[in-house]
């Protein structure tokens, strides 16, 4: 009986990770949609009413980002203004962008989250603006 009740423990634990794993990753329980680095070029080629924004901190937006991207932030998300209605958010390598699909959601902004950040952009082929 004892041996049991490890193993479903082991288990439930196995099972929490999974879930938390899928959580912070933006696969499950979001209010927003996650897409692909050709979904987000086609999207911002052929929409002009998509706000761009890198979350990344000030130092790496600066060194580069995405074209016409304006950077915000983790901490001014609450309170900052946004002019547009639909944004399209990105980080690094995906998981600060999902925090920050979530915070935006919240502000009943339609948000868009660059699955993979700015590793599968490049790794798509994109370009990135970039300052020497």
């Amino acid at each position: 009986m004892n041996d049991k009740f490890i193993d479903l423990i082991r288990w439930l634990l196995m099972a929490a990770m999974l879930i938390y794993f899928a959580y912070f990753k933006g696969w499950i329980f979001n209010n927003f949609e996650n897409i692909s680095p050709q979904q987000a070029h086609t999207l911002l080629e052929q929409s002009s009413d998509i706000l761009l924004v890198d979350v990344r901190s000030k130092k790496k937006f600066t060194q580069y980002h995405i074209k016409n991207a304006m950077h915000i932030e983790m901490n001014e998300l609450d309170s900052c203004k946004i002019d547009a209605q639909k944004v399209l958010i990105y980080s690094e390598r995906g998981e600060r962008s999902v925090q920050a699909s979530r915070v935006l959601a919240t502000r009943s902004f339609d948000v868009l989250n660059l699955e993979g950040g700015l590793v599968f952009w490049v790794r798509a082929g994109y370009e990135l603006e970039k300052n020497n």
